[in-house]
């Protein structure tokens, strides 16, 4: 069955996101929080590859063909993006499942309500928010990411708001606090972001916490093997969050 495309505007903006909509979901439903320049139809292969447990991927503002307002972009508000889509299908606990810079903002909606996070899984990313140089705009301009030119992925004056409103912080203490099981995915291939020193970090704050590479993959753990992240993941709730 293809996605299925929706909306809503709970969180200001109209946002769009895509569903899997299984006819029969199995278990609670799966949470993306998307990097920083996503858009949701790279993840149709993650939409499907959860089978039949229902997966959420959300287009946060100014991505794709979500509205891109003129203010409005703290980790704060990607969090409401994140909770108005939960909002509009009316999902009280769920498993939040993270890629790159999208973690600051699910773990920024977990803090709000842990009690409503079944599990997270977290791809190569620490439990923090990273501050951005002024000249963050510009070099991005320049940059290409899964083939497509920054220019067509997201608008300059969105990525100028997102450097303008970003604050350094981090996040261990509310990752501590969280009840469900954690799974934190790492590159096996060049250039990730999670060194050693980070998932011994994660290890500190969660002693049991679950590591696992993804085999040759870049910081972008959705190459070269679109599937394997998904896998890991699906395998993952398969064991530690039965019937859940």
């Amino acid at each position: 069955m293809a996605p299925v495309e929706r909306w809503t505007t709970r969180s200001g903006p109209r946002l769009r996101y895509l569903d899997n909509a299984p006819a029969e979901p199995a278990g609670l439903p799966v949470l993306f929080s998307p990097g920083l320049s996503d858009l949701a139809d790279e993840y149709l292969d993650l939409l499907e590859g959860f089978g039949p447990r229902r997966v959420l991927v959300v287009e946060v503002r100014g991505r794709g063909r979500s509205e891109a307002p003129t203010s409005g972009y703290a980790v704060r508000d990607h969090a409401d993006d994140l909770e108005a889509v939960l909002a509009e299908e009316g999902i009280d606990r769920f498993h939040l499942m993270t890629f790159s810079r999208g973690t600051s903002w699910g773990l920024a909606l977990a803090r709000r309500a842990p009690d409503r996070v079944a599990s997270v899984a977290i791809g190569d990313y620490r439990a923090v928010e990273v501050a951005l140089p002024e000249t963050f705009a510009e070099r991005q301009m320049g940059t290409t990411f899964r083939g497509l030119p920054m220019e067509q992925r997201i608008d300059r004056r969105v990525l100028e708001q997102i450097a303008a409103d970003a604050v350094a912080g981090e996040h261990w203490d509310e990752l501590a606090k969280l009840r469900g099981p954690l799974l934190v995915a790492r590159p096996g291939g060049e250039g990730g972001i999670l060194g050693d020193d980070a998932i011994d970090r994660y290890r500190t704050v969660r002693p049991d916490v679950e590591v696992v590479v993804i085999p040759d993959a870049p910081h972008d753990l959705f190459r070269p093997d679109r599937g394997a992240y998904p896998r890991a993941v699906t395998d993952f709730l398969r064991r530690r969050c039965p019937g859940e």
